[in-house]
């Protein structure tokens, strides 16, 4: 039979993940995407090449977000380089994506680590239809 010394700290370790349900349900607000030098909670966009934004994933539209995986909607944008990236134009793609492998970074916070791509169209020349790239943490 338990005490009434023994049962408080037992009451009081059931309260605390009750009130912790929803934010692990949901993955917590914890998760979330480096952008080259800070974290954001569903970005509107997602930079790729940190050193020159050449490739980023724009107009993001998110099906789910905060568990150990994300996904989205959005345009892939790609600096063509032609003659060079200073002269280059920049074309669109649709793609949809998926966000996974979180793990923390310096801020503490859980980034998402890597993004798989789907073309959905056209896409950049010599590019496969489904693509993975790594993510790293914000440098800020």
């Amino acid at each position: 039979m338990m005490t009434a010394m023994r049962r408080i700290p037992v009451l009081f370790a059931a309260l605390g993940l009750i009130a912790a349900a929803p934010a692990l349900a949901s993955g917590g607000s914890n998760r979330v995407v480096g952008n080259c030098d800070h974290s954001q909670v569903k970005p509107k966009s997602i930079i790729l090449a940190c050193a020159d934004v050449n490739a980023y994933v724009n107009k993001i539209s998110w099906k789910a977000f905060g568990g150990p995986t994300a996904n989205g909607a959005g345009t892939f944008v790609q600096n063509t380089c032609t003659p060079n990236c200073a002269a280059g134009k920049f074309k669109d793609y649709p793609v949809t994506f998926t966000l996974s492998n979180p793990k923390p970074c310096f801020d503490q916070r859980d980034d998402y680590r890597l993004i798989a791509i789907t073309y959905l169209g056209n896409r950049p020349p010599t590019t496969p239809v489904h693509t993975k790239q790594e993510l790293f943490c914000p440098v800020g």
